[in-house]
């Protein structure tokens, strides 16, 4: 089974290629903003396909050749999400190819690798307006387990609640980790390893990999029709709800 995976919800776009559960390409682009040229759509959507393409190159397959595509749903940029999964949708249109959607800080958080004991694994992302989206993960060698959702707060609010509920060092990693690294050490101590991830595998290698291991699972469930994921409404859309993948 080869399976692509795709993520646009930050400035960092990546696509990865499993085939059989295994890595074996990943790229990624950062999108720089052009002086006088807001970021987003045109960004997003110049970018991710030639990156999608790179990466297929680097395996020599073709979109006809994938057996399911992952695609990051969110949180993230509201305009990058749009641009991922139509660009996802439009992959697999008039191709007997699934798409399962996958949340970012899930898969954020997948990317650490599980160490000898429990790992605990915070994704903090900017989410702009002095707020951070975050989650909170409990990994071993077998289990991945969810402690705190996904949700939007301030730093200092959501860093507590981690450090509350996790019972050993935890790693925070993302965009929010790096931009309030200092507050996290104020609040938790030495009991915090911060880092933008960089080390890790891609986001987009781990949605291909939890795309993989839900459809295996079960096809039927995972591959439900894609939506973004916001956690808060749009700016642009007054009064509106948030919009959740359940």
């Amino acid at each position: 089974m080869k399976v692509l995976g795709i993520d646009t919800s930050t400035v960092l776009l990546s696509a990865a290629v499993l085939d059989d559960s295994r890595l074996v390409a990943e790229r990624t682009r950062k999108l720089l903003q052009a002086k006088g040229r807001r970021s987003g759509r045109l960004d997003h959507a110049e970018a991710i396909i030639p990156l999608i393409e790179d990466v297929l190159g680097h395996v020599v397959v073709d979109f006809s050749g994938l057996s399911l595509l992952g695609v990051a749903v969110g949180p993230g940029s509201f305009t990058g999400l749009r641009i991922g999964i139509s660009t996802a949708k439009g992959l697999v249109y008039g191709l007997d190819t699934p798409a399962v959607g996958v949340r970012t800080l899930e898969a954020s958080a997948f990317r650490v690798p599980a160490g000898d004991g429990a790992t605990f694994v915070c994704p903090l992302m900017d989410a702009r307006k002095g707020e951070v989206y975050g989650a909170l993960y409990r990994r071993t060698a077998t289990t991945f387990e969810c402690l705190i959702e996904d949700s939007v707060a301030a730093p200092e609010t959501l860093v507590r609640q981690v450090d509350a509920m996790a019972t050993g060092p935890c790693i925070f990693v993302g965009t929010g980790a790096s931009a309030y690294a200092e507050l996290i050490a104020r609040c938790t101590g030495s009991r915090a390893l911060v880092t933008d991830g960089t080390a890790f595998p891609t986001t987009a290698s781990a949605v291909a990999r939890i795309a993989e291991e839900r459809f295996r699972a079960s096809p039927d469930k995972s591959a439900r029709p894609l939506t973004p994921y916001y956690i808060r409404p749009p700016d642009a859309v007054a009064g509106g709800g948030r919009n959740a993948l359940r």
